[in-house]
């Protein structure tokens, strides 16, 4: 499964690096810190067709923070919120926009590199919103209770 999780993260940040254009919002969006990085409440759509969301959140000087989702072709397929620096709530998403999962995760962080894992009880639905499974993980690896 964190296989999974990797995959989608990079297709996510593909489709996020794409060209953007700013669409209407209360917050000043898509602002630039003095340092040239990302500050405060941003809003990306698609290069290809600016009608489609592929982002709308926070950034703290390049930094996601609060609350973040991302959206695929205008549908929402991921959401993140951050608690602090190293722990963030995650909710995940179907094509058709039924919540698939959701949990916790550690925010890992190396020089310039940022990964997260899995970390704490995650639980997995079906689309109909019903408990398919739960499963708790420790830094990535599940945990199997005997």
């Amino acid at each position: 499964m964190p296989a999974l999780i990797r995959i989608s993260l990079l297709v996510l940040l593909v489709t996020v690096s794409l060209d953007v254009y700013p669409q209407f919002s209360l917050h000043k969006k898509n602002q630039f810190d003095s340092n040239g990085k990302k500050h405060g409440y941003w809003v990306e759509t698609s290069r290809l067709n600016p009608e489609k969301l592929t982002f709308k959140g926070w950034y703290n000087h390049g930094n996601e923070t609060k609350m973040c989702t991302y959206y695929n072709d205008g549908v929402k397929c991921s959401k993140f919120k951050y608690l602090n620096d190293s722990m963030m709530r995650i909710k995940r998403y179907d094509p058709d926009g039924n919540l698939e999962y959701k949990g916790s995760a550690l925010l890992l962080k190396k020089n310039d590199e940022l990964r997260f894992c899995w970390h704490g009880e995650f639980v997995f639905y079906d689309s109909h919103r019903k408990i398919i499974r739960k499963a708790d993980y420790i830094r990535g690896e599940e945990q199997y209770l005997e």
